[in-house]
């Protein structure tokens, strides 16, 4: 309402002093009086950094008074601390918080301190007895004389934040520099995870930045959050292919991930999405990690056939595996991420000799993914095979004590096997132990 009808009246609209809460001395209200005299108010104003009231306020008082300058209306009689100007006697402050001394009031009160007693001092000087102790113990501990000892200190904390230690800022660029696609985040939660070095996500895409790295431009669409996670280990696993070349041939990458930990329990390189080859990993990550509850596949045409059942879907059947196809938008989106992930962080980066050299770099990536990437999936500290083992208590206090967390044994040595197993193959049981098949006998090969 003020500013409405200030504007209506066409007034300027009330400024915020620049100087708001300083006290002034007699010469310098007298000298912004005698500008204003003859430069005008507005002038006087902007010329000595004051508000246009204070200025208004002076030239009245001084027409009350018969033409003298009147002083600010606090009793201090000095300059702020701030300043580091001189000062003349100390005045009461009338218990105002937040007065500022300057050098000299503070050594007239440690004079008078020392000659009448702290409470005394305080008494007739209008300073609480704290601020007197304290204005001694810096004099006495610094043991300097004048404004060195007793100066006014800044309330801002003595660390910049924008210097780092040249040890840590060659840890965070090495740290970027051999995995250069994860991310700012990604990489503080690496460097904490695997050293026990706490860096702010800022200070490391700082490092990174000076290093060369760039920020994506991602365009984020809000949609309704549907977010849907297994509750144990195995309970369902997600299959999908990966397109990419060696060279000018064309290879795909099958890739199976445990929904609940993120975990890779199997991968397989071949030159085309053929059902046999599908049929082989699963059966490899049953035999290493146990059999799942159910799969979850894509439409691809190594998972089903025209016609009848695929030989995916009959194999789930004799194992008594749920066989979910995902039939909407995202049912497969966490092994979509994933395959963006390897895309992004291998595939495109590295040149493959051969079928074998991409083959042993791929497994590298997935031990990476597995035991040391932390996932972002996983609340930014976990690894997959964390929850996978059943780890995430042990690693969470190691991380809480500032420890770097030790993932020595913890590999596939440590996985879970089926010792026996039962199936049925066209209709007929077969008998499994370790591996190797017990009953019916195999027939020798002519």
């Amino acid at each position: 309402m003020v500013k409405k009808r200030r504007k209506a009246t066409g007034q300027s609209p009330r400024v915020r002093c620049p100087q708001r809460g300083n006290r002034y001395r007699t010469e310098q209200i007298a000298e912004v009086v005698s500008w204003s005299d003859s430069h005008g108010i507005d002038a006087a104003a902007v010329k000595h950094g004051v508000c246009r009231r204070s200025v208004v306020r002076w030239r009245a008082a001084r027409r009350q008074r018969g033409g003298a300058a009147v002083a600010s209306p606090a009793p201090a009689v000095i300059t702020p601390a701030s300043s580091g100007g001189n000062a003349g006697p100390m005045t009461k402050n009338n218990g105002r918080k937040g007065r500022r001394y300057g050098v000299v009031e503070k050594e007239e009160a440690l004079r008078e301190a020392a000659q009448h007693g702290v409470a005394e001092a305080a008494r007739r000087l209008g300073v609480s007895r704290w601020s007197l102790y304290e204005w001694g113990r810096r004099q006495a501990a610094r043991k300097t004389a004048g404004e060195a000892a007793l100066e006014a200190r800044s309330s801002r904390p003595k660390r910049n934040a924008q210097k780092l230690d040249e040890e840590r800022y060659h840890v965070i660029a090495e740290t970027w520099l051999a995995n250069q696609a994860l991310g700012p985040r990604q990489v503080g939660n690496l460097l904490r995870r695997s050293r026990g070095i706490r860096a702010a996500t800022s200070t490391v895409r700082r490092v990174m930045q000076e290093h060369g790295y760039v920020a994506p431009k991602i365009k984020v669409e809000k949609k309704p959050a549907r977010r849907y996670e297994a509750v144990r280990r195995t309970q369902q696993v997600h299959l999908d292919f990966v397109q990419f070349y060696v060279h000018k041939a064309k290879v795909y990458l099958l890739l199976i991930e445990d929904d609940y930990s993120r975990f890779i329990v199997e991968f397989a390189l071949c030159e085309g999405e053929r059902a046999q080859l599908v049929i082989d990993a699963v059966e490899a990550a049953i035999a290493r990690h146990g059999k799942p509850e159910s799969v979850v596949v894509d439409g691809g045409s190594g998972f089903f056939s025209w016609r009848g059942q695929s030989q995916l879907e009959r194999m789930c059947e004799d194992y008594g595996i749920d066989f979910i196809k995902a039939g909407k938008a995202g049912g497969n989106s966490k092994l979509e991420a994933l395959n963006g992930s390897v895309r992004r962080e291998l595939l495109d980066r590295v040149e493959f000799a051969d079928l074998d050299d991409a083959r042993r770099k791929v497994a590298e990536w997935v031990r990476f993914y597995n035991l040391e990437r932390p996932h972002e999936g996983l609340g930014g500290l976990l690894v997959p095979a964390d929850r996978f083992f059943g780890r995430v208590d042990e690693v969470m206090a190691q991380l809480e004590r500032g420890d770097p967390v030790v993932v020595a044994g913890l590999g596939l040595e440590t996985r879970p096997l089926e010792l026996f197993r039962v199936v049925s193959r066209g209709g007929h049981p077969e008998l499994w132990l370790l591996g190797q098949k017990l009953w019916p006998p195999s027939l020798p090969t002519p």
